[in-house]
């Protein structure tokens, strides 16, 4: 689970800006940001507030509740269904969930006729799997 400071550069990442335009937008310094996202320092209440705004979510969300998770879990258990779902399936949508561009990636992968899906699932995986026994 990420710490706000992690999330909180996740979440800057994912809009492409740098600590400059996020402190920009909040109207504060740099070093702020900075500090935010290593730890070194907490943001009060107002500049929460604003950076849930700015992102469009909740505190939980910033501050990586673990509520929140048991929350999308239960959600998803009973829009789909099933009891069959597991931390690793929760990481795997929480991912989604942090990085839209492999979101809009594996919904226009899902959307392919079964033949090229699954063709492409298969390069996915095996580069996936090569990359992490390499970095391993």
């Amino acid at each position: 689970m990420e710490n706000l400071g992690e999330m909180l550069k996740t979440l800057r990442k994912q809009q492409r800006w740098t600590q400059e335009q996020l402190a920009d937008k909040l109207n504060v310094s740099r070093s702020q940001i900075s500090k935010w996202e290593n730890g070194s320092l907490l943001p009060d209440i107002q500049s929460l507030k604003k950076l849930c705004h700015l992102f469009n979510v909740s505190a939980d969300v910033l501050i990586g509740s673990e509520v929140q998770r048991r929350e999308l879990l239960r959600e998803v258990k009973q829009l789909y269904g099933t009891t069959d779902m597991d931390e690793k399936t929760l990481a795997a949508i929480d991912y989604l969930l942090q990085n839209r561009d492999m979101s809009e990636v594996m919904y226009t992968l899902a959307k392919l006729p079964e033949k090229k899906r699954k063709h492409a699932e298969t390069m996915l995986m095996t580069i996936i799997k090569e990359y992490t026994e390499a970095l391993g």
